[in-house]
């Protein structure tokens, strides 16, 4: 018995003693006041007499310099037995304490970033905060929560008052709800600002893809987007990610967060950011049936980081650095081969045709081309992606995505269809894995020994180099020809471009700049608003079927009758009929892509691989 009692003592001590050496987080989420929380943090202890405490700078995978430090104000530190605490401000982010051995208590409030009165270096709304008392609450963590340098691996918790009936979406496991009441555990300060919180009364739907739980959770201010109808129209596409993956997904849990917004954004932008295990997004509220797509292709990007950098990142990425980030030479990588293989995977599993994937790759072709700086290094970009080439840094949506798209082919080539980018994934997800970094300047070394010695001067020349992409020489190899330029006389609707507007359900010209002869003729102006076709009344349902059959059976010399709404120079509506006889005009077209008929056996068999056709 005397064993017994000395063992439930030393076992206190222990428990004890490593509880001191978390971090202890606390919010009040039904207290804001002046649309600001208070943050309070019962500190681990100290030794040091001098300690630096600091708000990130920047985040993985923003790409840009932000000062989380900006947005937190009334910073105070409490002492032990009443003792005094020196604060010294070092900058935007960083606060110098002493005593720090001293210290009991720190607070702060946090104003949220999407409705701040600070215009300036405005923040992308997916990696920012917001509070709405009473509605709802995204937590981007690294907006909330401070760490001392150089304790980043501690535990973190995280106790939260919560207003009642509210639900706490993560990705995060270690939590437990109450009524009014949650606790969560992060075991290091990386994986805190890997994880985003949002609070709100709950709207979720699970789906169990594998072993793997995907959780989506959604909020819709006026309940026009569900996450019932999210995981409906995720559900096949998880699937197919899955299969692409090869069967298993490298994760346990997975959170989808979607804020739906029913006004305009500081930024002016909608999108997502990226984490290893779950994703934000902040999208327009909008009519279900013009979102689907669009989630469907941002969602199905996000979600492939769960193989990089989770499962494949260099140092820069694996030991951030939040308040002095370092570069990798590798968004080729990171960014570009994810958003290839978000519409590769589609195409390949049949959830898209083949005609609308090379569609997108032509428009990524035309925007590499005609928006950024062609010749510069990839690599080089990705280094100094925060300084002198942070307006290139989007171009790895487009070049960085047709690098994958040449890699992947080649690989097929090569391999006689036996291995693209695919398998090299996994190949170099089993060589690095989550806990380990690789160095930048060995990717291409451990790359080439995977694959060949042509791959290595495609990495050198087209993606270290300044060569652009080889697009004739890598379609070649598939059996496809690819012409650059051809002029040729088409039938066209003139030259406009078209949107469309929600709140009318009809399709409006949006730009009437590259007006054609024909365009010219019908007199189209810019939101005019199209009400019938031929006779035929135009909405989005039917764009396809009555524009394309017009596109594909017109004949010179038809009239064709085009019913417009217009506004005058009173602003007054009135319907417009325009009209002309249909006359073929003279079409730069570039980026041509056809089958090759006279293509090898080596050929089809790398086109059957790569796109499941022959």
């Amino acid at each position: 018995m005397k064993f017994f009692f000395i063992f439930i003592s030393s076992l206190f001590s222990i428990n004890q003693a490593l509880a001191d050496l978390d971090y202890h987080y606390y919010v009040d989420l039904t207290s804001v006041k002046n649309d600001k929380l208070t943050v309070k943090l019962t500190p681990p202890d100290i030794s040091d007499k001098e300690t630096i405490f600091m708000f990130p700078a920047m985040v993985p995978g923003t790409y840009d310099v932000y000062d989380f430090g900006r947005f937190v104000s009334n910073f105070k530190v409490e002492g032990k037995d009443g003792q005094i605490i020196k604060i010294e401000v070092i900058d935007k982010n960083s606060y110098k304490l002493s005593p720090a051995n001293a210290i009991k208590e720190i607070s702060y409030d946090v104003e949220d970033t999407w409705d701040t009165d600070i215009k300036e270096n405005i923040v992308f709304e997916p990696g920012g905060t917001n509070i709405e008392e009473g509605k709802n609450f995204s937590l981007n963590t690294h907006g909330f929560f401070g760490y001392f340098k150089n304790k980043m691996d501690a535990n973190f918790i995280l106790e939260f008052t919560k207003p009642k009936g509210f639900y706490a979406s993560t990705s995060l496991t270690d939590l437990k709800n109450g009524e009014t009441k949650d606790i969560i555990s992060v075991f290091n300060y990386h994986r805190l600002v890997d994880s985003p919180i949002m609070y709100s009364i709950p709207d979720t739907t699970t789906i169990q893809v594998g072993k793997a739980q995907v959780l989506i959770s959604v909020y819709s201010p006026n309940k026009i987007v569900s996450s019932d109808f999210i995981a409906r129209n995720l559900k096949e596409l998880l699937f197919a990610q899955a299969e692409y993956l090869g069967g298993d997904l490298p994760i346990d849990k997975y959170a989808f967060l979607f804020y739906f917004s029913d006004k305009p954004s500081l930024s002016g932008a909608a999108g997502a950011l990226e984490h290893s295990y779950s994703s934000f997004y902040y999208l327009p509220e909008a009519d279900t049936l013009s979102l689907a797509q669009e989630i469907r292709d941002v969602s199905a990007h996000e979600f492939f980081h769960i193989v990089t950098p989770l499962s494949i990142h260099s140092k820069e990425i694996g030991d951030f650095d939040f308040n002095n980030p370092q570069m990798s030479k590798h968004l080729w990588l990171y960014e570009g081969l994810t958003e290839y293989a978000a519409h590769h995977m589609q195409v390949k599993t049949g959830l898209i045709e083949f005609d609308a994937f090379f569609e997108l790759m032509v428009n990524k072709m035309k925007n590499a081309r005609d928006n950024y700086n062609d010749t510069l290094p990839f690599t080089i970009m990705s280094k100094n992606v925060l300084t002198t080439y942070k307006k290139e840094y989007t171009n790895v949506y487009e070049k960085g995505a047709l690098i994958g798209m040449c890699l992947d082919v080649m690989l097929r080539y090569y391999s006689h269809g036996n291995y693209g980018t695919q398998e090299l994934m996994k190949d170099l997800s089993k060589k690095y894995g989550t806990s380990k970094s690789f160095n930048d300047d060995d990717l291409f070394n451990d790359i080439e020994k995977l694959t060949y010695k042509e791959v290595r001067y495609f990495l050198d020349n087209y993606v270290a180099g300044s060569k652009p992409l080889p697009y004739k020489e890598v379609f070649a190899m598939v059996g496809l020809t690819y012409t650059e330029q051809r002029v040729e006389e088409r039938i066209t609707l003139g030259g406009i471009s078209v949107g469309y507007n929600p709140t009318t359900n009809r399709l409006v010209v949006l730009n009437t700049a590259k007006l054609d002869d024909f365009g010219k003729k019908l007199k189209f102006q810019e939101e005019d608003e199209i009400l019938t076709f031929n006779n035929r009344k135009l909405t989005l349902d039917n764009m396809k079927d009555v524009l394309g059959g017009y596109m594909e059976n017109a004949k010179p010399g038809d009239k064709l009758v085009i019913e417009v709404l217009r506004k005058d120079k009173k602003g007054n509506e009135i319907i417009k009929t325009l009209k002309a006889k249909v006359k073929p005009v003279k079409v730069t077209e570039t980026d041509i892509i056809e089958v090759n008929d006279k293509a090898t056996e080596q050929e089809i068999i790398a086109r059957k691989a790569w796109l499941g056709i022959n």
